[in-house]
């Protein structure tokens, strides 16, 4: 969400802890302005012969579409339940609980899961598990997201897939997501 809002750890009344994703005010607006932007030159460039094959008005179009989607995070939270049906089984994957109650299409409201990010360093150093365990069950999760579920995460970067300290892992940000 570094993008469009930040991220908050916070706890409720009743003691979780969670985490709070805002969307930055005017978001939408300075998005759909720059996308205008982007349109523009994408104009420009279908005139380039180089450039037309690459369909830049169609480009910009898709990503127009999947910024969009990105903005909702009631879209996200829809994204999130869908995760957590799919995965209800699979004991090495961990998908953070909505609070729907108090979620919104600019606020999203989850569990806090508490681990090493991928990207981290000291994940080799502190975590006490199998590191190549966690590799083989991550690529498991990405096999079977994408052929028996049609559904998968699509934005697996370092920072949205975290180790839980008994080596499950843990699926964060549910924004971008793809259908077979």
């Amino acid at each position: 969400s570094a993008s469009i809002g930040q991220a908050h750890r916070a706890r409720l009344a009743d003691g979780a802890d969670v985490v709070v994703k805002v969307q930055h005010a005017d978001i939408r607006r300075r998005m759909e302005v720059d996308l205008d932007i982007l349109a523009g030159l994408a104009q420009l460039a279908e005139m380039l012969p180089e450039l037309a094959p690459y369909r830049p008005l169609a480009m910009v179009a898709e990503f127009r579409r999947v910024v969009r989607r990105e903005l909702d995070f009631a879209r996200e939270a829809r994204n999130l339940e869908q995760f957590v049906r799919n995965f209800r089984r699979n004991p090495h994957v961990r998908i953070p609980r909505c609070y729907h109650e108090l979620s919104t299409e600019r606020v999203l409201t989850m569990e806090w899961l508490d681990g090493w990010r991928f990207a981290d360093p000291r994940l080799a150093r502190e975590a006490q598990v199998d590191l190549a365990l966690v590799a083989r069950h991550g690529a498991e999760m990405y096999l079977e997201m994408i052929f028996h579920h049609g559904f998968y995460h699509a934005d697996p970067h370092p920072g949205n897939l975290i180790v839980l300290a008994d080596g499950t892992i843990g699926l964060l940000d549910f924004g971008m997501v793809g259908r077979l």
